[in-house]
């Protein structure tokens, strides 16, 4: 079976530079060097048909670029939106989001995150007291972001 010869094409952000020499398994791949300046080794067949069309530097630009995106669309004044419409965790003992037991002091503690920091509410005997607290930070924090 004669191999086709891929030096000097180009697959997406790859170009392949030479054949290499065959590994343990004796299977030959192609080195190829990708736009961004990384060389990396390539089946012949995967860059055919389209497996590899970089070294993967796109995939982690176009990451960023979304990770970016979200955090400008999610956040007013350094809150983000989606954390304030998000469900209690599951391992939220209390049943509402920001106040849990504080064993330590044998208290009901609340608190709220705002701008990126964590604001103690206080700590209390009584459950109700401790959401009351939290219920009344989220209108002060909270609701001008809604």
């Amino acid at each position: 079976m004669q191999r086709i010869d891929l030096t000097g094409k180009v697959f997406g952000s790859l170009t392949v530079v030479e054949l290499a020499s065959p590994d343990i398994n004796n299977q030959r791949k192609w080195v190829c060097l990708c736009s961004c300046g990384t060389t990396l080794l390539v089946h012949g067949y995967s860059l055919i048909h389209g497996h590899y069309k970089s070294c993967g530097c796109q995939r982690v630009r176009k990451r960023d670029q979304g990770l970016q995106q979200h955090i400008t669309t999610d956040q007013v004044n350094g809150t983000r939106k989606s954390a304030l419409s998000a469900k209690t965790s599951k391992r939220n003992t209390s049943g509402h989001k920001g106040v849990s037991w504080l064993a330590s002091r044998n208290k009901w503690r609340a608190s709220i995150g705002y701008q990126g920091r964590q604001i103690s509410l206080g700590y209390f005997n009584r459950l109700d007291d401790a959401v009351k607290a939290r219920k009344k930070a989220e209108q002060e924090y909270h609701h001008p972001h809604m």
